[in-house]
């Protein structure tokens, strides 16, 4: 399936929305399938697939492990989500300084959208 190039909504939506009723179906913990085989799904770019798991993650019906995926959040309070513990190796701390920083690029897009439309 690729998303609708005549379709209005952004591609993240169009992928959020097709998404949304299949986790809904699956169980707590399920993990998905990886960026990669997201975005040959959807015929886009992993980014664009990023974004819409950013989209899903944000209305908390999955969650991002570093290293290890994206995963069915707990229908409870996301609190049952397994951690790995033990020593963080340096691949897991590059994991979490890059989504830092993914995070931190998308407020400065928030900020500067906010700019925007505050001045018109």
């Amino acid at each position: 399936m690729t998303v609708a190039a005549h379709d209005p909504r952004p591609k993240k939506v169009q992928i959020a929305d097709t998404l949304r009723p299949e986790i809904a179906e699956l169980p707590d913990g399920h993990r998905l399938a990886s960026l990669r085989e997201l975005a040959d799904r959807f015929g886009v770019t992993t980014v664009t697939v990023g974004n819409a798991l950013q989209i899903l993650i944000d209305e908390e019906l999955i969650v991002s492990v570093p290293t290890r995926g994206y995963f069915v959040q707990s229908s409870t309070d996301g609190d049952d989500v397994e951690v790995p513990t033990g020593p963080i190796d340096r691949e897991e701390i590059n994991a979490i300084h890059s989504e830092i920083r993914q995070l931190a690029a998308r407020v400065a897009e928030l900020e500067k959208r906010s700019d925007h439309t505050g001045s018109a």
